[in-house]
């Protein structure tokens, strides 16, 4: 009988990608009011080389198109980090979130800056909802997912049995393995990024439910128990 459920956050919960948006918008309104550039190309440039070339060619391709050599990536990179996010769940989200917290306890498990990651929570207003967030870069890098640790913990945190927990994320590598280690079930989100659509792990371990959104489990849920 399942009596608890274990979230991973980005790209489970909201859209990273919104995430990276609006960090994007940050940085070019910095570079606006700061070194008077133009937003809107400083912005098209940033999203133009995401999609061409991947994130980590972003701020590079923007200090060489739009700023002297004179000032430090790393003030960007603050920028981008310490923005507070214009992001929201996944429509009708908060609404299932708020109903299945009735029955169920709660929790998430994610890797990633404390910092940055919090700021994400609070602007999801994930708190409200959740008996116990876990933030497994507090524990050092090398705890992130599918270290048991945070498994673990939540696991204390939510007094409840491995068999008992369904984990839901959309990483084989990180979330379906971490779960199983521990003896969590497992429900694989598809993600929309065609790149990522897989279900297994390197091993092959597969899944116990693949879903497409939050809104199958419920059905799931009746299921099991």
């Amino acid at each position: 009988m399942i009596q608890a459920l274990v979230f991973d956050l980005d790209d489970t919960l909201y859209r990273e990608r919104d995430f990276v948006a609006s960090g994007y918008r940050a940085v070019a309104r910095h570079i606006a009011v700061n070194y008077g550039c133009d937003f809107k190309s400083v912005f098209s440039t940033m999203i133009a080389t995401l999609d061409a070339q991947g994130r980590q060619k972003v701020l590079a391709a923007v200090m060489e198109r739009f700023l002297r050599p004179s000032v430090p990536l790393n003030e960007l990179i603050d920028v981008y980090r310490q923005h507070s996010p214009k992001i929201r769940l996944y429509p009708g989200y908060f609404r299932l979130l708020r109903n299945m917290a009735r029955c169920y306890r709660l929790g998430i498990i994610t890797d990633g800056l404390p910092e940055v990651q919090k700021r994400k929570v609070r602007a999801l207003r994930l708190e409200c909802l959740m008996n116990k967030i876990i933030y497994t870069w507090e524990y050092g890098s090398e705890k992130q997912k599918p270290h048991p640790l945070a498994f673990s913990l939540m696991l204390d945190s939510l007094r409840a049995e491995p068999d008992s927990v369904l984990f839901v994320g959309d990483n084989p590598e990180k979330d379906c393995r971490g779960a199983h280690q521990i003896g969590m079930k497992y429900a694989q989100v598809q993600p929309s990024l065609p790149e990522k659509c897989q279900c297994k792990d390197e091993a092959g371990e597969e899944p116990e439910f693949v879903i497409d959104s939050l809104f199958q489990l419920p059905a799931i849920l009746q299921e099991l128990n």
